[in-house]
């Protein structure tokens, strides 16, 4: 399982390729697999990280970024945000084939039909045309809830819930949630759930129990070595732009190829070509990163980072949205908490048998069992829902999008005072603030300036606000029902110029970056059309994240599998939206 990947050196590739795909990351491992299905069609895999393929990477518990050792992610800081006290936020995503999908929470949801079917005025997609992408891509592993209309039973990607809460707190916050009036939601990828509720999450996790990331689910080792001679997976390869030409048909600029050299900078950049076309992946930093690069975005600010304007293109890099996430944190007991893991260390040889022999126990990363999906709007004067109509749950309506997320997490910084832990992580879901990705440097292996400008709208700051106060109430409902849970940090006051602060000082991304390639018409501030087709260059599609009109009220990965599922059938011919 562990033996050599099958990769291809630089120096081994091929002069020219049908398909070059720039980022093997979360939606990069889909299109090379697919792409790569026809026999006669030759394809190049250019990823920017390694293979980093161990048997601990894929262990749900152990494999995410924040409990690795931060070998398969990139981290840097973003610009001083205004807004947010000056501070710089961390900034992580995959650096591996992969990509995110490698580090993630691996959750997989898929989103209200709504979020969909608001991008019909920016490109004619909706849910019923993406519904099929989503079935194409997944196994629901849930058998025991039966299979339904809209689960997928035959695609690469595993996904499932757990058979069973692993924590007390979980089936408190079911109770209180309830008692607010937010409704326990069955299947929250369901295309019929209520349009808020209290939902079991599904996570990308295998019949093993393994980490089903996508380099797992569409490049696995048996699949790259079948498909070695019209397939090169070629890592540690830094693209350092993309060469354009003058099209002698059109007189558009046309996407010849990228020059690319081993990330470590040890020989010259050399030229790939592709025959029919490029498609980046590189994700919502990475793609807009080397579109400037290569000289296409706005005019003003490539000229004063001294770099050839090809293309007057506005929309790139503009529109960074994200979701801005403020943890609250609570005491419980350690054996309703990861902290027994942590404090009681004999524990971890009774969970890796569990795990190895079994399938089962902690291992599995059941940090996050629920999530809290709220519609802010109907929140009342004691943060619960009162009252609230069929119209108000239909989730085919735009307006219904949820704008607050509460994850409980079973962990928390108090683990270092020897007792058990318990975070709500509070989300805000449709922010309207907007930021940018701005070059630094020409120099490719410099990351780019990167401004989320988060809480930049009072709607951001006032929806965090109800965001707070709702999780307070939501853990005073807990202790009411006689858990035993109390505050580590939270806020203590009621003030809104206090809980403003306490979010200022305290916020921090969910790495949901998104937007910044977005699809629209150019005079609109779009990138790409309604084929993924960037305006103005022939030759050159965008499929990942970057590419959403607005950031989704949700978890993005599904969503990013389901655009490259997309993208693969317009290449090849299937249906254009």
């Amino acid at each position: 399982m562990f033996s050599a990947y099958p990769i291809v050196e630089m120096a081994n590739l091929r002069d020219d390729y049908d398909y070059i795909i720039v980022g093997g990351g979360t939606a990069g491992c889909v299109l090379a697999n697919r792409l790569s299905q026809n026999v006669g069609i030759s394809v190049l895999l250019l990823e920017r990280g390694g293979v980093q393929d161990t048997w601990i990477s894929r262990v749900p518990l152990f494999s995410s970024h924040f409990a690795s050792d931060g070998s398969r992610s990139w981290v840097t800081k973003s610009t001083a945000q205004a807004h947010v006290d000056n501070r710089e936020i961390e900034i992580i995503g995959g650096n591996c084939l992969g990509g995110s999908s490698r580090i993630n929470g691996m959750l997989y949801t898929r989103g209200l039909p709504a979020e969909f079917n608001a991008w019909t005025k920016s490109g004619n997609w909706d849910y019923a045309s993406l519904e099929s992408c989503f079935i194409k891509s997944e196994t629901n592993l849930d058998s025991h809830r039966g299979v339904k209309d809209y689960n997928g039973t035959k695609g690469e990607w595993l996904h499932r819930s757990h058979t069973h809460l692993h924590w007390i707190h979980s089936e408190h916050i079911i109770k209180a949630t309830s008692s607010l009036g937010i409704p326990y939601v069955e299947d929250p990828n369901s295309p019929y759930q209520p349009a808020h509720g209290c939902a079991k999450i599904h996570y990308s996790i295998d019949r093993s129990g393994r980490r089903c990331s996508t380099f797992a689910a569409f490049l696995p080792r048996s699949l790259a070595y079948s498909r070695r001679e019209r397939l090169h997976i070629c890592p540690n390869a830094l693209v350092r732009r993309i060469e354009l030409t003058s099209s002698s048909n059109s007189g558009m600029l046309k996407a010849e190829g990228v020059w690319v050299q081993p990330k470590n900078g040890s020989t010259q950049p050399r030229l790939l070509r592709a025959r029919k076309e490029i498609v980046l992946c590189a994700g919502p930093i990475g793609s807009p990163h080397l579109l400037l690069l290569s000289g296409i975005g706005p005019k003003d600010h490539l000229e004063k980072r001294g770099i050839v304007v090809n293309k007057d293109l506005c929309g790139v890099g503009s529109h960074l949205q994200d979701h801005l996430t403020v943890p609250v944190q609570f005491r419980v007991p350690v054996s309703d908490s990861l902290a027994k893991i942590e404090l009681r260390p004999w524990l971890i040889l009774k969970e890796l048998i569990l795990y190895i022999f079994f399938g089962l126990g902690l291992l599995l990363s059941p940090v996050l069992e629920l999530s809290v999906f709220v519609q802010s709007r109907l929140l009342n004067e004691n943060f619960g829902v009162s009252s609230y109509s069929k119209h108000d749950l239909d989730s085919s309506i735009s307006e219904n999008r949820p704008d607050i997320e509460i994850m409980p997490i079973a962990w928390g910084e108090v683990t270092k005072h020897r007792q058990g832990g318990l975070c709500f992580f509070t989300v805000m879901l449709r922010p309207t603030s907007m930021g940018s990705i701005r070059l630094k440097s020409s120099d490719p292996r410099i990351p780019p300036d990167i401004n989320p400008n988060y809480l930049s709208t009072a709607h951001d700051i006032a929806v965090h606000r109800k965001a707070i106060r709702f999780a307070l109430r939501l853990k005073d409902r807990m202790v009411e029902q006689g858990y035993p849970v109390a505050d580590y940090e939270a806020p203590d006051f009621n003030s809104d110029q206090d809980i403003d602060a306490y979010v200022r000082s305290k916020c921090q991304s969910t790495y949901h970056y998104s937007s910044t390639c977005r699809m629209g018409p150019e005079d609109g501030g779009g990138v790409v059309d309604e084929e993924l087709k960037v305006h103005g260059v022939e030759g050159l599609r965008i499929a990942d994240s970057s590419i959403f009109p607005e950031i989704l009220s949700t978890h993005v990965a599904a969503a990013t599998v389901a655009i490259a599922e997309n993208c693969c059938d317009m290449l090849q011919g299937f249906k254009y939206y």
